[in-house]
């Protein structure tokens, strides 16, 4: 398979989340982890962070051979919780090889399937029409600047980075993910990349969502 549909989801809890009993919230994770194990064989993959951020409280990332597989796990994820979160920000988008480097053989089942890390980051991005004007080759070797600076940097140790592709399906042109071990060793490789030539060309990066591995009954039932 050298292709996959992504659909990253952002969920916040109702106002009256916290004034639940504990029981009650409880009893919605229970549904929610039902929902999660039923779905997860009909996806490629199933991700689920808890949000670092205000902008949201739990974070999906669903990947699939189809859009039908992401729809269904789309609103079954929100049918487990009965209209005590809704859906804040989502992004769609295809994974497949980069045009830019080497190894289109990839198979992505098999990345997409890798363990999940720690943290992971998405955000969706568009480039300026002018960059679409250069020759190929000119933005070959100017991503290959941007690529290699990532790959050399001391502190990108085990960071994962997906780009996927969303021209004509949302508003952006890609959805730019990240699984990653450390925030503190991600955010020191990222400010090194706005020194890349390719930034020049980039007229958005928000909004950034960014979640955490964690048990959702420890986050969510204090």
């Amino acid at each position: 398979m050298n292709e996959a549909f992504m659909y990253v989801m952002s969920i916040k809890f109702d106002t009256s989340w916290w004034s639940k009993s504990k029981d009650e919230r409880a009893s919605l994770i229970s549904s929610l982890e039902e929902t999660e194990n039923k779905i997860r064989s009909n996806l490629i993959s199933l991700k689920r962070f808890v949000s670092v951020r205000g902008n949201s409280d739990l974070l999906y990332w669903f990947s699939s051979a189809d859009t039908d597989s992401l729809l269904n796990s789309r609103y079954s994820v929100l049918a487990s919780l009965r209209g005590a979160a809704s859906e804040g920000y989502s992004m769609i988008s295809i994974f497949r090889p980069s045009p830019y480097e080497m190894g289109g053989g990839t198979d992505v089942s098999k990345i997409l399937n890798l363990p999940q890390l720690q943290y992971f980051v998405a955000y969706p991005m568009k480039k300026s029409p002018e960059w679409y004007l250069l020759p190929f080759e000119e933005r070959r070797k100017i991503m290959g600047e941007h690529i290699n600076m990532a790959k050399s940097h001391p502190k990108n140790q085990g960071i994962r980075s997906y780009t996927t592709y969303s021209f004509g399906v949302q508003d952006d042109e890609f959805v730019v993910l990240y699984e990653i071990p450390s925030l503190s060793d991600w955010t020191h490789v990222v400010e090194k990349l706005r020194e890349a030539l390719a930034r020049k060309w980039i007229v958005n990066e928000a909004p950034i969502l960014v979640g955490e591995r964690k048990d959702i009954k420890s986050a969510f039932l204090l």
